[in-house]
């Protein structure tokens, strides 16, 4: 046989063997041998991600949540439990003032051009707004979705120090809007309670906030549905990495609190709701572009474990990210530990910010990047709420004036001498405001919602406060039905996302009040779609 005959022969017996399947081939990636497996799997058990399981369990799937820390909750437990909803019944129990009427009129009187995509909301809050003026009846609280949409967008809308403008997503904002009062009643039903009163909450713009008395109450409600449902959840244990095949996202990997590695598998669907980057400073730094400085020192009100875990686990596998380098700060935090809760303040309308000169300097009712911005430029960084007896309220405050959290004294002068402030100029600024709220107008500073709110009865208190992190606004890239988008612009098969995680919701400031209306509409809406395979 020639040397070419016995090349033709080898060549074809090669061919088959390969045929038959005995030649070499290309490596198949091996299925990863599961520890657990359900048909939704949620990382992260805070409120986004206990909504996501309920809703995803409520859709009949089967759930396992993911929670890192020891207790269920994460931020929405530290949280101030307070939500925004348009909300028409409860409304009729809140009166217009001038100072609101007057706010309406110069809204209706600007250009749709103002409003970019939210220009078609406008036009429909502009109709709305005279025919309220023109009913000949404003004693009642006017607001509708599309003016919480509006005031979504104006206090959203930012420009960073690169000279980049974010917006919040129309269609974000406007399922954000429409569903906030059925997130709502959807709590309601599971037995959560809310106060029949509205007010504002610091930054929220407009009074629609709903208070529960704390982010408590969510994860207590949230966590007995999860339980009555049949959600498996496992505390201590941290989402380390999502599992992929055929460009399918279909569980993770994870640790356990003794080190050891769990493969949880998803048949439908697994929902990212880890928070933001709140507590990593080093990812601050590195992705901030709004702030002059970012200190890794600044305290901040976040959680212990809220590291933007999500976030990188979500890249890793090809998520885009949306305003990563804007960064809410709470401008009244304890100035030492950043916490919230060891002071004393009521609604927006009622309080009063003092510097250390006894001075106001801000309108009080603003936006949170407004007020953090401009308590900053005081000396120290540091500022004072002040309220009287009237405000305060029958709180018992023995345990913040004994910790000094809380400065209390019988008149405003001896409370001026406690606080090493001029009494002569800080008891003139108390009486001026007060000639304000008395005249619904605010030369000064603007401030357009004062209640009737004076301070002017004993005893008096000032709660010492400085801006602290306390909301990361970017993160993955979702569309309306809570999918993770990828950098290429296309849903990630099986991945979802819900809460602080996200980004283009809140944009480059958010509302006071719309981050737990947030984490309840796009929880329910990522659990039902992980659940359907949407």
């Amino acid at each position: 046989m020639t040397r070419r005959k016995w090349a033709l022969w080898l060549l074809a017996g090669i061919f088959l063997l390969t045929a038959a399947g005995c030649g070499p081939k290309e490596p198949e990636t091996p299925a990863v041998e599961a520890d657990k497996t359900a048909d939704v799997v949620v990382i992260g058990g805070g409120g986004a991600g206990l909504a996501a399981a309920v809703s995803a369990a409520e859709n009949g799937a089967s759930v396992i949540l993911l929670e890192k820390a020891a207790v269920l909750g994460g931020n929405t437990l530290v949280s101030g439990g307070v939500m925004n909803a348009v909300d028409p019944e409860r409304q009729k129990n809140v009166p217009m003032n001038d100072a609101l009427l007057n706010e309406l009129k110069e809204l209706a009187q600007r250009d749709e051009s103002e409003f970019g995509d939210f220009a078609p909301a406008f036009v429909t809050l502009k109709q709305q707004i005279n025919e309220y003026l023109e009913s000949g009846d404003t004693s009642v609280l006017f607001d509708s979705i599309e003016l919480h949409m509006v005031h979504t967008y104006l206090g959203g809308t930012r420009t960073d120090l690169q000279g980049n403008t974010i917006s919040p997503e129309y269609e974000l904002i406007e399922i954000l809007c429409n569903n906030a009062l059925g997130a709502i009643e959807w709590l309601e039903g599971y037995g959560q309670e809310f106060s029949d009163t509205i007010g504002t909450v610091l930054g929220a713009l407009w009074p629609r906030t709903h208070s529960t008395g704390g982010g408590r109450a969510y994860i207590e409600t949230l966590s007995a549905a999860a339980e009555d449902l049949g959600v498996e959840i496992l505390l201590e244990t941290a989402g380390k990495e999502l599992i992929t095949e055929d460009g399918r996202v279909v569980g993770v990997k994870a640790t356990a609190a003794d080190g050891s590695e769990l493969i949880i598998r998803a048949n439908s669907g697994v929902v990212l709701a880890t928070g933001g980057y709140g507590e990593n400073p080093e990812m601050r730094a590195e992705y901030n572009t709004y702030w002059p400085e970012m200190p890794l020192t600044m305290p901040s009100t976040n959680v212990s474990t809220v590291t933007g875990d999500g976030i990188i686990m979500a890249q890793q596998v090809g998520a885009d990210l949306v305003g990563m380098g804007f960064i809410q700060l709470m401008p009244s935090s304890d100035p030492e530990t950043g916490v919230l809760f060891n002071g004393l303040w009521g609604s927006a309308e009622t309080q009063v910010f003092v510097n250390k000169q006894g001075k106001r300097f801000v309108n009080e009712y603003a936006e949170r990047d407004v007020l953090a911005k401009a308590a900053l430029e005081q000396e120290d960084g540091l500022f004072f709420i002040i309220c009287d007896a009237q405000i305060a309220g029958d709180r018992n405050l023995d345990a913040l004036i004994e910790a000094e959290d809380v400065i209390k004294a019988d008149t405003l002068e001896e409370l001026a001498e406690k606080l090493g402030i001029p009494a002569d100029d800080f008891v003139a600024e108390i009486e001026k405001y007060n000639s304000y709220v008395d005249a619904q107008h605010d030369p000064d500073f603007g401030k357009p919602n004062f209640g009737n709110y004076k301070v002017e009865v004993g005893p008096f208190y000032a709660t010492p406060r400085s801006p602290s992190v306390h909301h990361t606004m970017g993160g993955v890239k979702i569309d309306t039905l809570a999918r993770v988008i990828s950098t290429e612009g296309q849903p990630i098969p099986g991945l979802y996302a819900a809460g602080e995680v996200c980004g283009g919701i809140h944009a480059g400031n958010r509302l006071g009040g719309n981050a737990i209306t947030d984490i309840l509409v796009f929880g329910r809406i990522a659990g039902e779609s992980a659940a359907t395979k949407k």
